[in-house]
């Protein structure tokens, strides 16, 4: 409910920008499919995403469980094209 409750309010940011935004855009789909593609060293399953909008991008980070260590993947999309900007992973 929190993430969504964020895409909501980063959607709402985003058209007070007069960005224009695909109407289907899963920002957090879109982050997965990419991980799972490109990253596939790490494992998605059972974790929660976070989201912050970023000027024109929405970044989209894995969240580790507390008091555990492990790759954290944060891409950044573009709500206009759907498509995935930047990637990178911390430690």
């Amino acid at each position: 409910k929190l993430l969504i409750l964020m895409i909501t309010a980063a959607m709402l940011q985003l058209t007070e920008n007069h960005a224009m935004s695909q109407p289907n855009c899963d920002v957090v789909k879109v982050a997965e499919d990419y991980v799972r593609t490109h990253l596939s060293f790490i494992r998605i399953a059972n974790r929660h995403w976070s989201s912050l909008v970023e000027g024109d991008v929405w970044t989209v980070r894995l969240e580790l469980p507390d008091g555990h260590l492990g790759f954290v993947p944060e891409i950044g999309v573009d709500p206009r094209t759907c498509q995935v900007v930047s990637a990178k992973v911390w430690q």
